[in-house]
């Protein structure tokens, strides 16, 4: 490989670190007991292998130089925070289609489906369809969009194939992304232009119908990868839910590198599809075809300089369009329980977002013991949802950040960063955070880390204006400005590798305190409206452990996480009319006063449900073995308690318990001059485990996930 081309391959983060550089763990919980006991076990044990084993170089583990949590690229045992990293490997052998349901791998994230088109992924329990708690990254770029501060991952114009990894930080990391990054960021990172030499076409037919096709060249001074698909899925259940889609994806990534000082990126992309919306025996949610539209481009120059010191400049511009042909405003008139003909309460929606967005990075080496990168950004959103909004609206906010690392010793390590920014909105944030990493031995390393974040409020929060029930209910702009939400993070973690047995456990002990929380403020003005306000106050506590374990000349692995979680809250401010002596005008006997009513609503739809939001306690299990004659097997389980959307109706079933099983077989047939054919079959939820998935209404809520399978062919040369 050329000297330009292993800058690039190291700028992208492709270079991975040896585990004897110091990797990381997390602490502590009750079942959690097992996986701390074992790991004082294998220390020792581990200690006394080394010494009788001379071939431990093959159970090694390699971790990736982690890029998301600080900026940096370190190891994971000196990043500042959690991280989980899901790796090509583990896509594969997982058999998932998308981004959401590969977050299942992740320890203490939650992941449902409202329908097959609306995921839901988010930290600290089942929120709702808008993750606008979380920040989502693809190479660095935000696919987190206005009005509502959500992702809409079913039309990302990605697909899975064309992944690298997907480094997931959790807990807070504004400091190093800014606003939203409150509960954690998830880092979608696709293959380098350099990464995929030849073609592949692919096809799959089952539950799922998918064709997709990509090639790539390296040449001297540049490298790029172009992909193009078909993705489709029947969704969850054609009887109850109008949950199929049909999504048309186009991607394309170039490098052009003039010399060994100078790497220019560019990449575009773009998706349009066709969405199934609606539920059986709802008129206001009619059988309906809706249909959304997705591009993206992005570009960036790298500079290195003499010394060896990196500023890198991007530009990016996502936009996505959707149209909703049928859509109720009003679900008496839809219903028909009014005297107005049912066609008056519908209406055809047509929204549009976009975003701008301009970087500088810039790190530093500035000593050999201390690291330093710091730069800008400004951004410019726009959203015209007519129907939410009123009218059109648009923001512009900066950022500017740093982020040290100081190598006190040789094995204590202190990161020290913050992000401070305009949100665009009136509100000024300050993001700190701090970590000191020990490495105990090269193998085995603890953390004390706090950090900050903040999460200011969506445009939809602060101008909505909704006079029809889209949302459930009409909504009018807050009584008193909204300010961002703000969590305090304290976490102890420990991350420790055994070489002899092939095994390393990560694992952290955290407290999450959350302030300004926004909900819905409701009947603000003594209307049928709602509002938003600052309403709560939340602590979520919990434990979390992961461990791989290798063998078969790392071939194969076992990859087990666990989670603990408790959660609760408490009002930080009232309701607006919480205390409201005034007669309730919604009340048909007239008896109750409308705080009565609010109080007896907060109190049955959240208060006295918080705690259930979250599981208890989640697991998974990923398992691979390659077997002689080029066969790979894999199984995946999947288990949760019950779980309870949060701020919903206490008559609506909550989640229940699952205990899912999916499988994977393949085989690949190595053919002449390289090429080579695989035959993959994928079965989820094999053994028909009925649990119940995510839904705000019983008519949702109560459909069980059905067993789903496919086959797919590949060819690659």
């Amino acid at each position: 490989m050329s000297t330009e081309k292993v800058f690039r391959a190291q700028s992208s983060g492709l270079f991975f670190a040896r585990a004897d550089k110091a990797p990381v763990m997390d602490n502590v919980a009750p079942p959690f007991i097992l996986i701390l006991a074992s790991t004082f076990f294998l220390w020792p044990l581990s200690a006394q292998a080394e010494g009788k084993n001379a071939s431990v170089a093959s159970y090694f583990q390699e971790f990736p130089i982690v890029l998301t949590a600080s900026r940096l690229s370190q190891p994971l045992s000196e990043s500042p925070s959690a991280m989980s990293v899901i790796d090509r490997e583990m896509i594969q052998a997982s058999g998932f289609r998308t981004v959401p349901e590969l977050m299942r791998l992740v320890p203490g994230m939650y992941v449902g489906f409202a329908d097959a088109n609306r995921p839901v992924v988010s930290r600290h329990g089942a929120t709702d369809e808008f993750s606008r708690r979380m920040q989502i990254l693809i190479d660095g770029r935000s696919a987190y969009l206005p009005p509502f501060g959500g992702v809409n991952w079913a039309d990302l114009p990605l697909q899975i194939e064309d992944i690298e990894r997907i480094e997931v930080v959790r807990g807070p990391s504004s400091a190093s992304h800014g606003t939203n990054s409150f509960y954690g960021v998830i880092n979608i990172i696709t293959r380098d232009a350099l990464s995929q030499v030849g073609g592949s076409v692919s096809v799959t037919g089952g539950a799922a119908s998918d064709v997709s096709a990509r090639f790539g060249s390296a040449g001297e001074y540049f490298d790029f990868r172009l992909s193009a698909g078909y993705r489709s899925d029947q969704g969850i259940d054609n009887a109850v839910l109008n949950d199929h889609n049909a999504t048309r994806l186009f991607n394309f990534r170039g490098n052009y590198h003039p010399n060994a000082t100078d790497s220019f990126d560019v990449q575009l992309g773009s998706s349009n599809g066709v969405y199934g919306l609606g539920v059986a025996g709802r008129p206001e949610d009619a059988f309906r075809e809706t249909g959304s539209k997705s591009d993206f481009l992005q570009v960036s120059w790298l500079h290195i300089w003499p010394a060896g010191d990196e500023s890198k400049l991007t530009y990016s511009y996502t936009t996505r369009s959707s149209l909703d042909p049928e859509l109720c405003i009003d679900s008496k008139i839809c219903q028909g329980h009014t005297a107005v003909p049912i066609v008056q309460g519908f209406v055809r929606q047509e929204v549009y977002s976009q975003r701008n967005e301009l970087e500088l990075q810039n790190t530093l080496q500035t000593s050999k013991t201390n690291r330093l990168v710091w730069g800008g950004r400004v951004r410019s959103d726009y959203a015209d949802y007519p129907l939410y909004l009123g009218r059109p609206y648009a923001l512009s906010s900066w950022q500017v950040f740093a982020h040290d690392e100081w190598r006190i010793t040789g094995k204590t390590v202190l990161n020290v960063g913050s992000m401070f920014e305009d949100n665009g909105m009136g509100n000024n944030n300050n993001s700190p955070r701090a970590s000191l990493n020990y490495h105990v031995t090269p193998q085995h390393t603890v953390r004390a880390a706090i950090s900050t974040a903040t999460r200011s409020p969506a445009m939809g929060e602060v101008y909505m204006d909704a006079q029809n029930t889209l949302m459930g209910s009409a909504y009018v702009q807050p009584v008193a400005p909204l300010t961002p939400e703000r969590i305090i993070s304290k976490e102890l973690g420990y991350l420790g590798v055994f070489h002899s047995l092939g095994i390393t456990v990560d694992a952290r002990a955290y407290v999450d305190q959350v302030t300004n929380m926004i909900s819905v403020d409701k009947y603000p003005m003594l209307t049928s409206a709602d509002s938003f306000k600052n309403l709560f106050s939340a602590e979520y506590r919990g434990v979390e452990a992961t461990l791989k374990y290798r063998w078969n000349e790392n071939r194969s692995f076992l990859l087990a996480n666990y989670a603990h979680q408790h959660a609760s809250v408490g009002f930080a401010s009232y309701p607006t009319q919480y205390f409201s002596s005034i007669p309730d005008p919604y009340d048909p006997v007239g008896y109750s006063s409308v705080g009565d009513r609010i109080r007896r609503l907060y109190q049955t739809e959240l208060l006295g449900q918080f705690s259930q939001i979250v599981p208890a306690d989640s697991a998974s299990l990923l398992l691979s073995h390659r077997f002689a004659g080029n066969w790979q097997f894999s199984a995946g389980y999947y288990w949760r308690n019950p779980v309870r959307v949060a701020n919903v109706s206490a008559d609506v079933a909550r989640e229940s318990t699952m205990r899912r099983l999916d499988l994977r077989l393949a085989r690949t047939f190595r053919l002449d001059r390289g090429r080579n054919v695989e035959l993959a079959m994928v079965v989820q939820n094999a053994t028909q485990d009925n649990y119940t998935k995510y839904g705000v209404i019983n008519e949702i809520a109560n459909v069980p996930f059905a067993r789903r399978g496919w086959l797919t062919a590949t060819l690659n040369f």
